[in-house]
């Protein structure tokens, strides 16, 4: 046979050929049937797991709604009652209210339909004490911007500047903390005549 000169096909050549094709699929080692269980068996266990966690998360998530709704309601009642109460509360002056304008026509002195109205009042202000209110004292104080809203200032020669000398309206406190800044006139130091022009 010459260098150039091609193999001839045959079944024997043909059978090396193939042996060798064989040899080779058995070197490369074959699938393991126990890593595939295992591989099984854990995606199993984390699909579980999976389900279980989905499962508490959305159970979760419906009984934080139905925290939120129960505590809104529970607020709204809460306000309701308070509201209800202090309506209650104010019932009787409304009565005292309506027997003094029935009254204010007949035979009753002037004198005796203000001490009525001055009863009122005083009805009036023990229910707003009872339910926390409190008058802000402001008189011979110092100013206190935080506390005291200024509609004036008037030169002084008794008081100190930055004193409040007058109170235009009433200041008040509901359980510690202010509701209505009360409306004061403060002092100041008297101009020298050579200040003004």
């Amino acid at each position: 046979m010459k260098k150039n000169d091609k193999i001839p096909h045959t079944k024997e050549h043909n059978g090396k050929f193939s042996d060798k094709a064989a040899q080779k699929e058995e070197k490369t080692p074959p699938i393991d049937i126990e890593l595939q269980a295992k591989q099984a068996a854990i995606q199993s266990e984390l699909e579980e797991k999976l389900s279980d966690l989905t499962e508490k998360y959305i159970r979760l998530l419906a009984e934080y709604d139905n925290y939120r709704k129960r505590t809104a309601r529970e607020f709204e009642s809460v306000i309701t009652t308070a509201a209800e109460k202090l309506v209650a509360e104010f019932l009787p002056i409304l009565d005292n209210l309506d027997r003094a304008t029935e009254h204010r026509t007949n035979k009753t002195t002037y004198e005796d339909y203000v001490k009525g109205i001055a009863l009122i009042e005083d009805q009036l202000r023990a229910i707003l004490a009872r339910a926390g209110l409190e008058t802000i004292e402001v008189m011979g104080k110092n100013f206190d911007p935080a506390v005291h809203s200024a509609i004036m200032q008037v030169e002084s020669e008794t008081a100190e500047p930055g004193t409040v000398i007058a109170e235009a309206e009433k200041g008040y406190l509901l359980n510690g903390k202010i509701i209505r800044h009360p409306k004061v006139v403060v002092s100041k130091q008297k101009e020298k005549d050579g200040n003004k022009e």
